[in-house]
C-alpha cells in the first residue's frame, strides 16, 4: 500500500501500474495479484482506508470539542477534513478523483452518511448557538456537501498563491457564516461595507 501511495503521489493514477507498484514495493507482481485484481483494487483499498481515517478524525474532533466554543469546534472539524490523516494532499486528490473508477462510491457514501450523522448530532446539541433555518435538513445537506467540496479545495485544489492555512481559515469562516447568527457588521473589520 505504501508503494502504491508513493506511485500515486509521484506519477498519478494514470501512470500507476501493478508492475510499477510491485517494483517499488520490491516484490514480484504475482504477489500483488494474489491480493488485488489490479491497480483499481489497490487504489480502492486506499480509498477505503482514507475514508475510514477521515471519519475517525471527524469523530475525534467533534468529541474532543463537544464543549468548546462553536468556532473552535468548527475549526477542528475543518482541520480533520482538510488534513487527511497520514496522507499527502497529492495522494488524497488522486483518491478523490478515482472513486468511480475503483467502484468505491458506496463505501464513500456510507462513510459520508456516518460523518454527516455525527455532524448533525453535534449541531443538534448546539441549537441555541446556531441561526434558525427554514428547512434544517436541506440546510444541513447543502452545508455538508459544500464543506466537503471546500475542504477538498483547501487541501489540494488551491492555487500555489494561497497557502494551506489561509485556505483552511477561509473554509472555517465559510462554515461559521453559514451556521452562526450574523455578527455585528461594526465588529467585522475584514468585510467591505
Amino acid at each position: 500500500m505504501t508503494a502504491a501511495e508513493s506511485i500515486l503521489e509521484s506519477d498519478g493514477f494514470a501512470r500507476a501500474t501493478t508492475n510499477r507498484i510491485a517494483k517499488r514495493a520490491g516484490v514480484n507482481v504475482a504477489l500483488i495479484y494474489r491480493y488485488f485484481a489490479g491497480k483499481e483494487a489497490i487504489v480502492g483499498a486506499l480509498i477505503e482506508r482514507s475514508a475510514e481515517r477521515t471519519h475517525e478524525a471527524v469523530q475525534a474532533a467533534l468529541e474532543a470539542h463537544a464543549s468548546s466554543p462553536l468556532e473552535v469546534a468548527l475549526r477542528a472539524l475543518v482541520e480533520a477534513l482538510v488534513d487527511t490523516p497520514g496522507m499527502s494532499p497529492a495522494v488524497h486528490r488522486e483518491l478523490v478523483e478515482h472513486i468511480e473508477v475503483t467502484r468505491r462510491r458506496a463505501v464513500v457514501d456510507h462513510l459520508r452518511t456516518r460523518a454527516g450523522d455525527l455532524f448533525a448530532a453535534f449541531l443538534a446539541g448546539r441549537q441555541k448557538e446556531l441561526r434558525p433555518f427554514p428547512d434544517r435538513a436541506a440546510a444541513l445537506f447543502v452545508l455538508e456537501r459544500a464543506l466537503e467540496g471546500a475542504a477538498h479545495a483547501a487541501a489540494f485544489y488551491r492555487p500555489k498563491s494561497i497557502d494551506a492555512k489561509s485556505a483552511r481559515d477561509a473554509v472555517v469562516e465559510l462554515v461559521i457564516r453559514a451556521l452562526m447568527p450574523m455578527r455585528d457588521p461594526a465588529l467585522c473589520t475584514d468585510v467591505a461595507t
